[in-house]
């Protein structure tokens, strides 16, 4: 009996999800509101992220649940490869979504805690790309071979 499909596409979901609430934190205590771009909404940085905004530090919260969504999809039904594809796409969503906030490039700004968030909001979200591949090659290579 094989692994279980999707397990390691869950706990890169779930530890993009760490990240992405510790970054909400960090950045409501520090006040770093997500401005993409330099663009910024007329909110406070805790109603920017209900609203699914972001913080300059935080992916938007629907971007954790999407890919926890795929991840627990790929679990529990037949594995495709497109739940695989979803949590890379959102991985890369988020690193490109990381480089494009201003607070970004000022690291000196950074508390140390901002810091923290910031590596560890681009390592979980590389780790999503890398094993939504590994998942989406795993699962193509199966359907190749026969579905075994």
């Amino acid at each position: 009996m094989g692994t279980v499909p999707g397990r390691g596409l869950l706990g890169a979901s779930l530890a993009f999800t760490g990240a992405t609430m510790l970054g909400s934190a960090v950045a409501i205590r520090d006040q770093l509101p997500g401005q993409p771009f330099g663009v910024g909404v007329p909110l406070s940085v805790p109603a920017g992220l209900l609203a699914g905004w972001g913080a300059g530090i935080a992916a938007p919260w629907p971007m954790p649940v999407a890919a926890v969504m795929a991840a627990a999809a790929a679990r529990h039904r037949e594995p495709g490869a497109s739940f695989g594809t979803a949590c890379a796409v959102i991985g890369v969503g988020c690193i490109f979504g990381t480089l494009i906030e201003p607070v970004t490039h000022r690291p000196r700004s950074w508390s140390q805690a901002a810091g923290l968030a910031i590596g560890l909001n681009v390592a979980s979200a590389a780790a999503l790309v890398a094993t939504g591949l590994h998942h989406r090659a795993t699962v193509r290579a199966r359907e190749r071979d026969g579905g075994s």
